[in-house]
């Protein structure tokens, strides 16, 4: 009777482990995550450290901070945009203007408007009749399958359209060789490669292909076969984290998870192997024995993020499309604007400049009303009382010359400057206006630039 009441009772706890089991998080999970999140922590260390120590760091660099989470606030980061910056206009490579922007958006910045370059729209422009993006941006090129690539994930992380998602996309897959691979060069159908097929696994990833999808099945079957007994990969005949990375990134980039199935291999894992490569100070190495390496070490924290926050690096950086598509930008001195409509930004030329004064920027009234969709029937000026009036959509903002109060549908509201009369024109504060119209207003004092843009 005591052995059946203790085989229940052992019956009860098990059953009852069973039930907890299947309701919580499993072991590998926690570990997997757990083990990623402290080589996060110790590879961005040393990162923070080495530029301390040694200077500006990489673009890469930054990016993979930003991707795993830290602020780049008092970083240099800045820095090294500006210096890519120069890089890309001298070079015109995809790849420099791709990671630009990925580096910009990393460091807080705007790749609409950086030092007055509209960056996301040269990638955009540069996308060829095949679908591809150019290899170069001002000669063009259809060789480098990785410029094809980074174009498209440095779109998607900015919340930008791609012009041709349909034919950018069926280019990539015509990319693919017989046994599922990618290679960096489009003219070699042959040669098999980790790491292009990795990167290919992301810009599949950010054009909307999942794991279902044949070109994705295809390229994880070969992984499969590539991947070695102890989780590891490797590239040009050596295993390396920067393989494991690519393939990290890649297969979260289509769903996939890169510590479970056929990818858990008897010896390890693919984050198991990629930790074999840091060091006690935080850092990677290229290859065993050759001490830490910053393209290594940036890799690999991106690929950390990627198992830790469970997405890719580019959508770690990525933007809400609102955030980044403003309704019009103005820049001082310059006679001309941008209105954005259906994603397309469209330059507009004025007959006189916006300019600052008393801490203010003040923009022509016409200009302004027009790329805040107000009408030309919506515009109204009362020369007895020095009065503009604009009306749009059952708001009407009511503005005097010289007074520092203005008007919204009657109700008194303080402007703190005053409009003005210059060479005959009147001109407005623009926050002050586009706010009173439901608008938000940036101000980037590099570029001297008030970007308006919609408030939801």
């Amino acid at each position: 009777m005591l052995k059946q009441k203790i085989s229940g009772l052992a019956l009860a706890f098990l059953i009852l482990f069973l039930l907890i089991a299947g309701a919580v998080t499993p072991a590998w999970a926690l570990t997997g995550r757990d083990s990623a999140g402290k080589s996060l922590n110790n590879a961005a260390d040393y990162l923070l450290t080495r530029e301390k120590a040694r200077g500006i760091l990489s673009p890469w660099s930054y990016i993979a901070l930003a991707a795993s989470g830290r602020d780049l606030k008092g970083t240099l980061a800045g820095q090294a945009c500006e210096k890519m910056l120069a890089a890309a206009t001298a070079s015109g490579e995809m790849n420099d203007y791709a990671t630009l922007v990925l580096a910009v958006l990393a460091a807080g910045g705007n790749p609409y408007n950086y030092q007055g370059q509209n960056l996301i729209k040269k990638i955009q422009d540069s996308q060829l009749a095949s679908g591809k993006f150019a290899d170069n941006i001002a000669h063009g090129g259809e060789q480098l399958v990785n410029a094809h690539i980074w174009a498209v994930l440095a779109l998607h992380a900015a919340g930008a359209d791609i012009p041709d998602k349909s034919k950018a996309l069926s280019w990539l897959v015509a990319r693919q060789h017989a046994d599922g691979s990618f290679y960096w060069d489009a003219t070699d159908k042959e040669t098999p490669d980790v790491d292009s097929t990795g990167m290919a696994l992301m810009a599949l990833g950010a054009l909307g292909e999942k794991k279902d999808s044949p070109v994705v099945q295809k390229a994880v079957a070969y992984l499969e076969k590539a991947q070695k007994e102890n989780g590891s990969f490797e590239s040009w005949g050596a295993e390396n984290p920067e393989s494991c990375c690519m393939v990290i990134e890649g297969l979260t980039a289509v769903g996939i998870d890169p510590l479970q199935g056929n990818f858990n291999k008897a010896g390890g894992d693919v984050l198991t192997a990629l930790l074999h490569f840091q060091l006690p100070d935080g850092s990677f190495e290229h290859i065993t024995g050759t001490g830490s390496n910053e393209m290594a070490t940036s890799q690999a924290l991106m690929a950390l993020a990627s198992i830790y926050f469970g997405q890719p690096f580019y959508a770690r950086l990525a933007t809400p499309p609102a955030a980044n598509r403003y309704k019009a930008r103005f820049i001082v001195g310059d006679r001309s604007y941008t209105v954005v409509a259906g994603g397309k930004e469209d330059v507009k030329a004025m007959d006189a400049a916006p300019f600052i004064e008393n801490g203010r920027t003040y923009v022509p009234v016409r200009y302004l009303a027009y790329a805040l969709d107000v009408a030309s029937d919506g515009i109204s000026w009362d020369e007895k009382t020095a009065a503009v009036k604009l009306s749009k959509d059952g708001v009407t903002v009511t503005m005097v010359i010289g007074e520092e109060t203005g008007y919204v549908n009657g109700l008194a509201r303080s402007i703190g400057v005053a409009p003005l009369l210059r060479d005959g024109r009147t001109y407005l504060p623009a926050r002050f206006v586009a706010e009173a119209f439901g608008y938000q207003v940036d101000w980037d004092a590099t570029s001297q630039t008030v970007s308006i843009k919609n408030s939801n």
